[in-house]
């Protein structure tokens, strides 16, 4: 349990430096004026709310003009569990706009503030990064929750659909949506999944089976220092592991373009729906435009009816290749965080952003399959260069599994432990403490 002392400490904390990590939309300070008046197993404890989830009387603008001034009526199914037990929200994190995209604009990585947190829950990432607060709700629909997770240090999970409720939560894709947990630890993040899915999780020892891909179904891009971090997180895995083999699965670039299809269908006909679009275009950021303008204009029925079955043909081989084994493991992301500027470039002829298709590559499966995944922090660039965090992640068709091999990761490295410091001013090289 947080004590009053406790959070009035993080409120400093976000004071002195959120004003360069930009994590927060808003802050509901009063919420942090009195000891918890709640028991049960979140007492106390400070949270952070993705802006796309509601919270009764604060802002729900999903980081979007569109809803400026959209005050919660309610708050969304996984608030209110979240205060039964006795959970403190502390306010709306910022998210990319609508959830739609994986840089999260105008939130800053906590350990190099040149470069992005990752998305869409970039603000719950960077919030928990920065030592704000050491759990936050995020949303995720292709590596949305995964993605800031692992370029901000920290641990998420993404459940499987239909286990926390995703009422009063704006949606991208339906068909592909989850919400879930983001800690500083799977010790925190157990914590969290427990309240929000309603459930207890299983903590006795495991045995399972260990899939391992060839490194070419992960692309060509994979950067050297997280090829090196994976490799090391794999061998120590596999000590733990029942066996450990290499798998057959499709190439993950494969995913890209039938995933593209179902979220800019899916977002358009919610848009639509909702009566923002078009009557609102001019007030979307040009990014978000553009992707339903492409939806409109050059997605044909052809175009979508080719993606469902492409879709539908690489998840049946995903999911079996699952048929000897418990566990795959694959890098988070290819990449540590990017620059602002990296992230801002866009592509000839297409809506899509170079840096959406290379971030999200390798946690889309999970979202198409609707398997659970998690990510855990296994490492960082090299010292003498960016000094980042890079992420680990492991896909399984139960998260219990899932948050008993992350435990066990956890307790065999110190990785989670290591915290940017919390000046602006810090360089790469000295922000680790």
């Amino acid at each position: 349990m947080d004590t009053f002392e406790d959070n009035q400490q993080r409120l400093s904390l976000i004071r002195q430096t959120d004003p360069w990590i930009k994590a927060w939309k808003t802050l509901d300070e009063k919420s942090l004026s009195a000891e918890a008046s709640v028991e049960g197993p979140l007492a106390g404890i400070a949270v952070g709310i993705k802006d796309i989830i509601d919270v009764k009387g604060l802002p729900t603008t999903a980081g979007s003009k569109v809803l400026e001034g959209n005050i919660a009526a309610e708050d969304a199914a996984v608030v209110t569990r979240l205060r039964k037990a006795g959970a403190v929200i502390l306010g709306k994190t910022n998210t990319h706009e609508f959830a739609f995209g994986y840089v999260s604009p105008p939130t800053c990585n906590p350990w190099d503030i040149a470069r992005i947190p990752g998305g869409s829950s970039g603000g719950s990432a960077a919030a928990v990064a920065a030592g704000h607060i050491s759990m936050a709700m995020g949303s995720d629909t292709g590596g949305s929750i995964r993605v800031p997770a692992a370029l901000c240090g920290i641990t998420g999970l993404k459940p499987r659909r239909g286990i926390v409720p995703t009422d009063g939560v704006i949606p991208l894709s339906p068909r592909l949506d989850t919400v879930g947990p983001i800690a500083d630890s799977v010790t925190n993040l157990i914590k969290l999944w427990e309240v929000i899915a309603d459930r207890i999780v299983d903590r006795t020892d495991k045995t399972f089976r260990l899939g391992i891909p060839s490194m070419q179904t992960f692309g060509d891009d994979i950067e050297p220092d997280v090829a090196s971090a994976f490799l090391d997180a794999v061998e120590l895995i596999s000590k733990i592991a029942a066996s450990a083999k290499q798998v057959s699965v499709p190439n993950f670039a494969d995913f890209d373009m039938p995933r593209a299809s179902i979220v800019l269908r899916d977002a358009l006909g919610v848009h639509e729906t909702r009566g923002w679009w078009p009557s609102h275009k001019d007030e979307y950021t040009e990014e978000t435009r553009s992707y339903m303008e492409f939806m409109q204009t050059f997605m044909s029925p052809e175009m979508i009816e080719a993606g469902k079955h492409e879709a539908a043909r690489l998840c049946a081989l995903f999911l079996d290749s699952f048929e000897d084994i418990d566990v795959l493991v694959t890098p988070t992301c290819p990449c540590a965080a990017p620059t602002h500027e990296e992230a801002s470039k866009k592509e000839e002829g297409s809506p899509r952003r170079p840096i959406a298709q290379r971030l999200g590559r390798l946690p889309s499966a999970a979202n198409m399959t609707n398997m659970a995944a998690i990510t855990i922090p296994c490492g960082f660039t090299s010292r003498g260069g960016s000094g980042l965090p890079i992420g680990l992640q492991l896909i399984a068709n139960d998260e219990d599994l899932l948050l008993y091999i992350g435990s066990k990761y956890q307790q065999m490295t110190d990785w989670h432990t290591l915290h940017p410091e919390s000046s602006p001013e810090s360089s790469p090289e000295s922000s680790w403490k």
